[in-house]
């Protein structure tokens, strides 16, 4: 099993730029996957892929990009953090122990990225909450 690091970009033409990236920074071709659509997609089909990976109301009117880097090590991974960071990537998720072939269905990390989502709003620390103050009693001393 690996890990990978998965980055959303504003829009496709990024792809040769940071596949260049990825490949001057030392990950072979057949480390990173560059999802790319074939046909234009419409922005309602897109806001609700973005929703459905995100959880947020965010309307994405351009062709967004996705793309997945398989990651060895912690200097793997920072590297691949700084290329996202140095091409203004939106968004990253860090996906430990999964197969790098399961990892080209776009798909199939939707569903693991919504999974996550759903784990970590389940797991949030209870909210305490204090109820209205009476003031003060009658057994207050002033003196």
């Amino acid at each position: 099993m690996s890990s990978i690091i998965t980055g959303l970009f504003k829009s496709q033409s990024q792809s040769t730029e940071i596949s260049q990236d990825l490949e001057n920074a030392g990950f072979p071709e057949n480390n990173f996957i560059i999802y790319l659509h074939d046909k234009p997609i419409s922005e309602e089909v897109k806001t609700s892929i973005w929703r459905s990976f995100f959880g947020d109301n965010t309307k994405v009117a351009d062709e967004s990009l996705v793309v997945s880097v398989k990651v060895k090590d912690a200097d793997s991974k920072e590297k691949v953090t700084q290329i996202f960071k140095d091409n203004d990537c939106i968004h990253q998720n860090y996906i430990e122990n999964i197969k790098f072939r399961d990892a080209r269905s776009l798909q199939f990390l939707k569903r693991i990225v919504a999974i996550r989502a759903r784990a970590l709003i389940s797991s949030s620390p209870e909210i305490k909450r204090r109820g209205q103050n009476e003031g003060i009693n009658s057994e207050v001393f002033f003196g």
